[in-house]
């Protein structure tokens, strides 16, 4: 019952210490989806503890052979609360490893996803500071300065051409003057200078190892869409000292980045896994997120957009009305490249929020529980939200699991909930809301709601409930009439119990009032 990777593990990652109790209970509601495995151990602690609730009621009051099942249910309700609590243990053991591996998986994906940004962009900073090199390029920038020569802008025109023919995540390639003028590109472009603060930029380059990457903006260059361009001076063919221009290039940002993105992503994106780059302010700079285009904002937690260079974080959060594992790097350059300022994020969603959720609780472990030399009344116990009530165990038929309710076109009020098959294939019973008639707020349904099958004077209702607990006797003195109420009233709860375990009242469902409402 202990997952491998925590029995020998030897430390715990306490996630679950730090995440709020009402989020972690509403996540592990989607067990089904994100781990099967899980899902199936809380089905089978559901199961158990159904049919030992069942084997309870059913031999409550009896005598003879039901006397001595009610012997070996003792037993088995003696051993219950421990095996409850192993099976809770396992829950947990298990949810806290499969959120463990979510966040590391977030964190790698996250820094594989830099790692990648900053080796391309590093090759985008290689390349300008390389081609501005070319003596074929420096020899007719300077001839250029003389004046306007078709020969020589064709010329450069075909050696730009050919670069950008091989270096597909280019869009455009284009020599520029001092003056900030376009002498040739590779491709046709929308205007004939370089923006000023480009060019300042680059004439103030020092040597042929340093370059310029204009912000993540709009450019003309780029179809007015945002992308970088990386700059390097091109200098006199016969004094390094001097600028004569420039070559810039235009990286394809829009594909490329997408690229990275997907290829890193794989098949998860299928699955409910987002990927994006986003800067500083967490603007979208590319995302494989349809809903968040470039420029959309990306609502992520301060100390993720802070980040040191190569620095990782993950936790969790609500996006999208989902909940959520992110995990994020930012970027930390490579070599000389000082990195672009980006931080890469993955999200990876796990299910529809949902307000309300009861938690797993342990069971009760009422002191006396099903005690054959105990006295009293014999009670069903079970929870509705945070709250625990019992209705008499003689008028408790069965429990079945919730998911075998069928909803119906028409019904008998807004508790109403639809039918339930019973053990005959043609007998249903209608089911109720029991939530909705308490308190007017509905049960949220998951995994381990349950309907109580109730009858009284001949008729049948399903009550849905959120959990079962125990079965237990109950004496007189521990059962009182609710203040303030007449034995007339019509209320659901006239009496309530303490059972002496300090953990709080139970109030006594009345069965005959439940038929009368419904």
């Amino acid at each position: 019952m202990i997952p491998l990777d925590v029995a020998f593990h030897g430390a715990s990652t306490a996630v679950l210490a730090g995440l709020d109790q009402a989020w972690a209970d509403g996540l592990l509601t989607h067990a089904h989806s994100f781990c099967p495995p899980l899902f199936e151990i809380m089905n089978a602690a559901n199961m158990i503890r159904r049919v030992v609730w069942n084997g309870q009621v059913m031999s409550a009051g009896q005598e003879g052979d039901f006397l001595r099942l009610q012997a070996i249910l003792e037993q088995i309700s003696e051993t219950g609360a421990r095996s409850n609590a192993l099976f809770l243990e396992s829950i947990r053991n298990l949810f806290e490893t499969v959120l463990s591996s979510g966040l590391r998986n977030s964190e790698f994906v996250s820094h594989l996803l830099v790692d990648l940004a900053d080796r391309n962009l590093y090759e985008r900073v290689a390349d300008c500071r390389w081609w501005a090199l070319s003596p074929a390029l420096r020899s007719l920038t300077a001839a250029l300065r003389d004046g306007p020569d078709a020969a020589k802008t064709g010329a450069m025109q075909g050696i730009l051409a050919h670069i950008n023919s091989l270096y597909t995540v280019y869009t455009t390639i284009v020599v520029y003057d001092a003056g900030g003028t376009i002498l040739a590109s590779s491709r046709g472009h929308a205007v004939d200078t370089i923006d000023d603060a480009a060019l300042a930029r680059v004439l103030a380059l020092r040597s042929d190892q340093e370059y310029y990457v204009s912000p993540f903006e709009a450019s003309p260059l780029y179809d007015g869409q945002p992308t970088y361009i990386y700059h390097a001076a091109i200098r006199d063919p016969h004094d390094d000292a001097t600028v004569i221009g420039g070559v810039g290039i235009v990286f394809d940002a829009a594909v490329e980045l997408r690229a990275m993105l997907q290829g890193v992503l794989g098949d998860t994106e299928a699955g409910g896994v987002q990927a994006y780059y986003v800067d500083r302010a967490g603007t979208v700079l590319c995302s494989t997120d349809e809903n968040r285009p470039v420029g959309a904002t990306l609502a992520l937690a301060p100390a993720m957009l802070a980040l040191d260079g190569g620095d990782s974080q993950s936790g969790f959060m609500a996006h999208d009305g989902q909940y959520a594992i992110v995990g994020a790097t930012a970027s930390h350059g490579y070599r000389e490249f000082a990195g672009a300022g980006v931080v890469a994020v993955v999200i990876e969603t796990l299910g529809a929020l949902r307000n309300g959720v009861p938690r797993i609780r342990q069971s009760a472990a009422l002191p006396g529980a099903m005690s054959m030399t105990a006295s009293g009344a014999e009670f069903a116990t079970f929870y509705v939200d945070a709250s625990q009530f019992a209705i008499a165990a003689s008028d408790v038929r069965e429990a079945q699991c919730a998911s075998k309710i069928r909803p119906v076109t028409m019904g008998g009020g807004a508790a109403c909930v639809g039918v339930i098959p019973l053990d005959a294939a043609d007998d249903l019973c209608w089911v109720y809301d029991l939530g909705v008639l308490l308190h007017g707020r509905p049960t949220p349904r998951t995994q381990r709601s349950q309907v109580i099958v109730a009858r009284n004077d001949g008729k049948t209702v399903g009550l849905l409930v959120d959990d079962l607990d125990v079965v237990a006797k109950f004496n007189e003195a521990q059962i009182t009439p609710v203040p303030l109420f007449r034995a007339d009233q019509a209320a659901l709860v006239k009496r309530v119990v303490n059972p002496g375990s300090g953990a709080g009242l139970i109030q006594i469902i009345d069965a005959a009032q439940v038929f009368a409402a419904v």
